[in-house]
């Protein structure tokens, strides 16, 4: 027993230096290799749980640390610090009502360190739960308020509650505390600056270290030089800025057209029609980033049928899940063909289990994840009475919406004139094929020139009987987790109708390569 455990103190050295250095697999093999050996190692299943969170290995990550937490001792915080970890796999993973179990297990080891109230914090808000996650973030920020992070997850969840102005302190004291390269981010589209108030000088004088922190400095930049309506000053940070963005986080068209031609071969027509509702009644809201989704989700979700479940991932991981197929990405060709075979009432069946979490008894419920789209034909298979929305903007500001905001790896294609073009001749043939499956259309500047009219087609197309509660939106309550959750607290306006025009010589070439592709 001694020569074994001495052997797995040296496989746990071994792993512990290989991660240090930046060996993610070496480090892994050898701390598997430690529990191999000494299975009641919980230093060894930890470091390998750990170090797979870090090679991005979630689902690895998330089987490990769950198998460490069974063996630490129940309701100590060693127990915790594994249900900590393994809630950040489950949450990253889309797996939030396991999150949300998780988290709660984690509270009951009497975890009290601010790093691991933070960890929860952000895990719960992630899973949908931002209410249930302000009380861990306060506690995380009086635990130890000199550290950054927390601030700015607290500043975040506030945001997304529509706390604004505590969401400004919470950025202001991460950014107090060092260099937070993305609290300047979140600070800067908060809400519009003015020349008397802004943060150009400060954000000038920072000097960032990596690819996505320039890409951070640079989209604030911009958007504070777009603030002050200086537009020459402001293109050249969104230049700089989605440069770094698309160094960080490439995008290929070719993976994208495989995904629309195999749409097109296993699905080319619409299931019968429904006869009968289920209850609660799904009503997915898609179309591009930044075409006005969130918009039509606060119009629903005032009404006191309908519950915002928020954007969730639950339906495209439910395909990959349930098809059985296999590879790294979400949605490929090969797992288009392997879901068109299999039973939609898999989908169906997962998607229900893990979204019931969130619901609150409504009796029609929206998951507004705008790329959604790609599953329109799968989502009428497993819910024929399902309502699907799609959302329309003029080409070029849903475009430029998309350009000059950084979406990380979200919307890779969001970075380059010519992917955004790609992107969009995509999304287009996809959505004519979609036509003929049922979808419910709504123009984004026709409902903001003609509110009460649209708004009352939409509620009837969705068989809701009207409320006046829908016509004004912005004082709908809960959260918006979305890069529109400044804009969607104000009444219907018409502010960003024709925004990209501040931009028209520059967007020139973007314009011109969607009349050649014949989409404008």
């Amino acid at each position: 027993m001694t020569t074994l455990n001495a052997h797995a103190d040296n496989l746990i050295a071994q792993a512990t230096a290989a991660r240090r250095r930046g060996d993610l697999k070496t480090a892994m093999a050898a701390a598997r290799q430690a529990t191999e050996l000494a299975t009641d190692r919980l230093d060894g299943w930890y470091i390998w749980g750990t170090t797979a969170m870090m090679a991005r290995v979630f689902n690895e990550a998330e089987q490990v640390l769950a198998e460490g937490a069974r063996r630490a001792p129940p309701q100590t915080p060693a127990q915790g610090r594994f249900l900590v970890q393994r809630a950040r796999a489950l949450v990253t993973l889309g797996r939030g009502r396991e999150t949300c179990e998780v988290v709660r297990d984690a509270l009951n080891c009497g975890l009290t360190d601010g790093a691991s109230l933070n960890s929860l914090g952000t895990a719960l808000s992630q899973a949908g739960r931002p209410e249930d996650a302000v009380p861990l973030l306060e506690i995380a920020v009086r635990a130890d308020p000199k550290v950054a992070d927390y601030w700015y997850n607290l500043g975040g969840v506030q945001q997304f509650l529509g706390a604004m102005d505590a969401a400004e302190y919470g950025y202001e004291r991460a950014i107090a505390l060092g260099d937070h390269f993305s609290a300047h981010l979140a600070l800067a589209r908060l809400k519009k600056w003015s020349a008397d108030s802004h943060h150009i000088d400060r954000l000038k004088a920072l000097k960032p270290t990596t690819i996505i922190d320039t890409a951070r400095l640079n989209y604030a930049l911009f958007k504070e030089h777009d603030d002050l309506g200086d537009t020459s000053q402001a293109w050249e940070y969104l230049q700089s800025g989605a440069q770094a963005a698309r160094q960080a986080y490439p995008w290929r068209a070719t993976e994208e057209t495989a995904i629309v031609d195999a749409w097109r071969t296993h699905m080319p027509h619409p299931p019968v029609a429904a006869k009968t509702f289920n209850k609660p009644r799904r009503i997915f809201i898609v179309g591009l980033p930044r075409s006005g989704t969130t918009l039509v989700e606060r119009i629903l979700t005032a009404h006191s049928d309908v519950q915002a479940l928020g954007e969730l991932q639950t339906f495209g991981l439910g395909v990959k899940h349930g098809s059985g197929a296999g590879g790294r990405n979400l949605l490929d060709a090969a797992t288009i063909a392997e879901a068109a075979k299999t039973d939609p009432q898999i989908f169906a069946q997962y998607y229900d289990r893990e979204v019931a979490y969130l619901h609150n008894g409504a009796g029609h419920t929206i998951d507004k994840l705008p790329h959604n789209h790609d599953y329109v034909g799968l989502i009428r298979r497993a819910y024929p009475d399902a309502l699907i929305i799609h959302v329309r903007r003029d080409a070029m500001d849903s475009l430029f919406g998309a350009y000059k905001l950084l979406f990380a790896h979200a919307h890779r294609w969001s970075y380059n004139l010519d992917d955004l073009a790609a992107h969009y001749g995509h999304y287009r043939a996809l959505m004519d094929h979609w036509a003929a499956f049922g979808v419910i259309d709504v123009k984004l500047e026709t409902l903001i020139q003609c509110p009460e009219f649209e708004i009352r087609r939409l509620l009837k197309a969705c068989e809701l009987p009207f409320e006046e509660a829908c016509l004004s939106p912005h004082e709908a309550n809960g959260a918006v987790a979305t890069a529109s959750s400044a804009q969607v607290r104000k009444p219907i306006n018409r502010e960003g109708v024709g925004a990209w025009k501040k931009y028209e010589a520059q967007l020139a070439p973007l314009q011109e390569r969607l009349r050649t592709m014949g989409l404008i």
